[in-house]
């Protein structure tokens, strides 16, 4: 926040120069205090001038010889609001009598510089312009016998976070708002002969206060922190609004857009709305440094969606699971139970990404099938108009434009219509695209629902993976983050993840970690041994699932969910066996109820799916049981999902 844009042009300095050899150190003159700058601030926190007394550390070399050979070291010069840095006492730098020099400078001065590094830390926002942290390497080639000018160019190195806050009439006053930004580093070393920023390591989840400016009714809220880049591991952005005793948190999950001099600015407006408090934040703007859209957030302390501007109004990365998306197999392929599954993908010396993925390949053969994965209700009611967005991959492609598409229908009445996707991938590798934006405007003022169509044929049979999937809406958008009294609505799904064996041997359940709903307790209560004879498995056509094996005693007890907010709750869940059988086999409990499971027959490893409407209210566990004499081929469950009405 010293100088202004990441391309500071400003701080044209005028060089009073001296003579170069002959200094009377005790004359009165201008300039024996060594090389006087005279800059122009374009911009900082406090306007266009430097605050009084700044403090600036100049570093000067013979040309191309490094920092490290620095004829004049961390020499303090002090600012004037006129804009004058003149050196101070004991601390002035003069130029040669012959040759070329380099300069370097940096904001704020200070005396702990070791090995040419700085100490960066964040923690403190209270006075944001104190910990900003501004360089210039770009003043090169000074020559000492005709330099009547310097100009130094400075850069931000840190960035900016910035929340523009207004209030209307329901709201009171604005004192007393809080804005933390959660879990990022703040602490790193600055390099001063290259200019690169490293955040320190285990400092990657600290919480900051932002530094609030409140005026009643207008708030400003500011933070300088660092850039994604000094930490690799920033892959998120947690903003906790606090006001009245609430807070919300949002987060922005892509923290790529927070680069190094770059103000990432939001105009918040704070309202109550159905008795609610309320923080709608919209569309980004730039202010005064280096321009980067930030996105939209919409905060709502209680936990729902308000009116507001740009909204995101629905995201889902699959990062855990499939959501609260739905599968309606309509072809299965033939030898296969499944088309839509969640999945994982590990790039060649990069980390795991997460994904739905749809193949009717089976047995290295193309399979004829269909397959709709359906996103939950999304609600643009209140929206002037609305995009998605989404990433996929694509291999192994026939007519990509006719096998995978993208369907859209009004709640309401059901009516799927076909969307165009504007970007597919090449389709013959595994290249990820951005499907571009999705114009979703016929929809303003509705409910929707949209879906991913899977079509294959016996000569072609694809590859598809869709993950990132995002709805924007402009004007006011409405959102599902909490579903409206009435709805009915996923409270979870377990699908049992991507198993993996260890040695010889898949995980049992008390060993297994890959659960879909990791917040969840995953337990086998009929443990008999020092470990449960239940486990979680895939075969080469099944998914991960549960297996209970036959003859023994074992089973699954799910809990840690919450339906105090539900009514009418529904479960349902896959099932099938080692052979043909029935229902039967297993006993289920919800609660401290013992369910009537229907008495349903089933083939050799096909599932069924088994409905049931009676569940008992508040329960706070589901829990499978596989009795040794009554299970005599084996078990497999799969995709638990509960439902429930919300009050």
């Amino acid at each position: 926040m010293k100088i202004s844009n990441l391309l500071y042009m400003g701080a044209l300095s005028t060089l009073a120069l001296m003579s170069c050899t002959n200094n009377d150190d005790n004359s009165e003159w201008y300039g024996s205090e060594g090389i006087v700058f005279t800059t122009a601030i374009q911009s900082r926190v406090s306007g266009n001038t430097w605050n009084a007394n700044d403090e600036v550390g100049i570093y000067m070399m013979n040309a191309g010889s490094g920092i490290e050979a620095a004829t004049a070291q961390n020499k303090k010069y002090i600012a004037q609001t006129n804009g004058t840095l003149t050196a101070a006492p004991g601390n002035g730098i003069y130029l040669p009598e012959s040759g070329n020099v380099d300069f370097i400078a940096y904001y704020p001065y200070t005396t702990s510089v070791s090995g040419n590094k700085l100490a960066v830390n964040v923690s403190d926002q209270s006075n944001p312009a104190a910990i900003d942290l501004i360089y210039s390497n770009g003043t090169k080639g000074v020559a000492a016998t005709t330099a009547t000018t310097i100009s130094l160019g400075f850069t931000h190195q840190l960035t900016k976070v910035t929340l523009n806050v207004t209030k209307d009439e329901t709201i009171e006053t604005l004192n007393g708002l809080g804005v933390n930004i959660k879990g990022v580093s703040t602490e790193g070393e600055f390099n001063l002969a290259d200019g690169t920023l490293t955040a320190t390591a285990g400092t990657n989840n600290k919480d900051v206060a932002m530094y609030i400016d409140a005026q009643g009714t207008t708030a400003t809220a500011t933070a300088i922190i660092l850039p994604t880049a000094a930490s690799t591991d920033q892959t998120s952005l947690n903003l906790t609004f606090n006001l009245n005793g609430q807070s919300f948190t949002h987060t922005i999950s892509d923290a790529s857009i927070f680069e190094k001099g770059t103000n990432v600015s939001f105009n918040a407006n704070l309202s109550i709305n159905n008795g609610k408090p309320v923080v709608t934040v919209g569309n980004a703007t730039i202010n005064n440094w280096t321009e980067k859209p930030g996105g939209d957030i919409n905060v709502d302390f209680d936990g729902g969606t308000q009116p507001g501007g740009e909204t995101v109004v629905f995201e889902e990365s699959f990062a855990t699971s499939q959501g609260n998306f739905e599968i309606d197999n309509k072809q299965l392929p033939e030898g296969g139970t499944f088309v839509w599954k969640h999945d994982a993908g590990t790039p060649e010396g990069g980390s795991p990404y997460y994904y739905m993925k749809a193949s009717a390949f089976i047995n290295k053969a193309a399979k004829a099938s269909e397959s709709w994965l359906i996103s939950p209700e999304v609600d643009l009611s209140t929206a002037t108009n609305a995009t998605l967005t989404f990433m996929h991959i694509i291999n192994h492609a026939g007519d990509m434009q006719t096998q995978q598409t993208l369907w859209v229908t009004e709640t309401s009445t059901e009516n799927w219509q076909q969307v165009t996707i504007p970007n597919y991938p090449a389709g013959n590798n595994w290249n990820e695209v951005s499907s571009g934006n999705i114009d979703l405007s016929a929809y303003a003022g509705k409910k929707i629902k949209f879906a991913f169509k899977y079509v294959s044929t016996t000569a072609a049979a694809a590859t598809w993976e869709v993950y990132d999937v995002k709805v924007v809406a402009n004007g006011e958008g409405g959102g599902s983050v909490t579903p409206e009294p009435g709805q009915e609505t996923t409270i979870f799904i377990e699908d049992f993840g991507n198993p993996e064996k260890v040695g010889n041997y898949y995980p049992n359940v008390d060993k297994y970690t890959g659960w879909s709903n990791p917040d969840l307790t995953f337990t086998d209560p009929y443990m008999t041994a020092s470990y449960s004879e239940a486990s979680i498995r895939a075969t080469s056509t099944m998914n991960g699932h549960l297996w209970l094996p036959a003859n023994k005693l074992s089973g699954l007890n799910i809990s840690g969910f919450n339906t105090s907010n539900y009514s009418n709750l529904k479960l349902s869940f896959d099932i099938t066996g080692n052979k043909d059988g029935d229902t039967n086999l297993i006993t289920l409990t919800c609660g401290n109820q013992v369910m009537n499971i229907p008495l349903t027959e089933f083939k050799q490893n096909s599932y069924i799916t088994v409905e049931l409407t009676d569940v008992p209210d508040n329960i706070t566990s589901i829990d499978f049981k596989s009795e040794a004499a009554t299970n005599t081929i084996g078990i497999r469950i799969d995709n638990i999902k509960l439902m429930g009405t919300s009050k």
